[in-house]
């Protein structure tokens, strides 16, 4: 009961307020105008016996008397409840006046800055809420135009922003498709390049055996042919940069021991112009693999010609082939200085040793084929020996021992 009847209360209206307000009004007289009534009653009844004597036969005038005094009390009453009625009328118009303003305010108050008038209100507790209204909403009024100022501020630094990043974009696009020209006509120049190179190296190649074969061989014909030869590992590599990403490269099968064995005695003057020797550990049996002879000579000739580049002087270079059913296992160990970080040997342009010739580029090549191909490469390095092992894996039948 309480819980509704609080629920009834916080929705109560003001017209609704004004109707209880009179019916409790007029209640309030009626009670009030029958307990005077019931009171006149009840003193004229206890004045009867008194009076009824000096009355002498003429009943009706106490009857008189007493409708007199109900009239004039109904009366009273009425009059008491008009004022009344009246009274809270004009008090809730003003009231229900003053809200009807503040209603509208707020109506308006959200689309344009307008103020209640304080004069037109009747109250002073209205007056000082229209106060603190007008003043809220003066300050919501500012904060609204601060607002959208700062929003096309902002729209117009966005567009300015947007114009001057698609201009800087403009500009990108424009290096970007100078740098890709630039590139392909790099590109082009090393496929030019190479491809004229080929022709005199072979002729050089060509003639030194020629020569050896009718004059014999000499010391300075041997230092021509090894730097030849060097120079022919450089070419295969570029050749192959060029051209790996343009053109397929066919798996066959090699025999990993015999073609080894025949890039040592390529590389059999190089080792000697530079106070080398090599010693070659042949497989057992022949140890066959699947794999492109292109992708393979790169991984051999640049584990060849690193260890003449870092083997120390009058030593020793140790090359081996090995395996068994499940892969097969090329070496080169030898005599050189400690690699201090075997990982980073394979990123291209590094070099350990500033003072070598090269461009760092042999073993990032290695390290690409080998992830291509799925070569396993183990690296064992301290003081005395250095050790290149790469494992050229069986997978699904395609390398195979015999």
């Amino acid at each position: 009961m309480e819980n509704w009847f609080l629920s009834r209360l916080s929705r109560l209206s003001l017209r609704e307020l004004h109707f209880y307000t009179v019916v409790f009004i007029l209640l309030f007289t009626v009670i009030f105008s029958s307990l005077l009534i019931y009171d006149e009653y009840r003193q004229f009844a206890l004045a009867t016996d008194d009076t009824l004597i000096d009355l002498r036969g003429d009943p009706n005038a106490l009857k008189g008397r007493l409708i007199k005094i109900i009239v004039e009390i109904s009366t009273l009453a009425l009059i008491l409840f008009g004022i009344i009625f009246g009274i809270s009328k004009i008090v809730n118009s003003m009231i229900a006046r003053d809200m009807e303003a503040f209603m509208e305010f707020f109506e308006t108050a959200h689309k344009k800055d307008t103020a209640i008038e304080m004069d037109e209100l009747y109250f002073s507790e209205f007056k000082r809420m229209a106060g603190y209204a007008n003043e809220m909403a003066h300050t919501i009024h500012e904060q609204r135009e601060s607002m959208e100022r700062l929003n096309a501020g902002l729209e117009e630094r966005v567009q300015l922003k947007t114009q001057a990043l698609q201009i800087k974009n403009d500009a990108l696009e424009e290096e970007q498709k100078f740098s890709r020209e630039l590139l392909e006509s790099h590109k082009q120049f090393i496929r030019y390049a190479i491809h004229e190179t080929h022709t005199p190296l072979s002729v050089i190649m060509a003639n030194i055996e020629l020569f050896s074969m009718n004059e014999g061989r000499n010391r300075y014909l041997a230092k021509i042919e090894a730097a030849v030869k060097n120079i022919f590992s450089i070419y295969d590599d570029l050749s192959y940069l060029v051209k790996k990403d343009q053109i397929d490269y066919p798996k066959k099968a090699i025999d990993l021991g015999e073609y080894v064995h025949k890039r040592l005695e390529f590389f059999d003057e190089v080792a000697l112009f530079s106070n080398l020797t090599f010693s070659y550990h042949q497989p057992s049996m022949a140890s066959w693999i699947q794999f492109n002879e292109t992708k393979l000579q790169r991984v051999i000739d640049n584990n060849l010609t690193n260890a003449i580049k870092y083997t120390k002087s009058g030593e020793e270079i140790h090359v081996g082939v090995e395996g068994n059913t499940e892969e097969s296992i090329f070496w080169v160990e030898s005599r050189s200085q400690k690699i201090h970080d075997p990982q980073k040997i394979f990123e291209a342009y590094y070099r350990e040793r500033k003072k070598t010739d090269g461009f760092g580029l042999g073993l990032s090549l290695v390290k690409s084929i080998c992830d291509e191909d799925g070569v396993e490469i183990a690296i064992s390095s301290d003081r005395e020996q250095t050790r290149f092992e790469y494992r050229f894996k069986k997978g699904n039948g395609e390398n195979t021992f015999a």
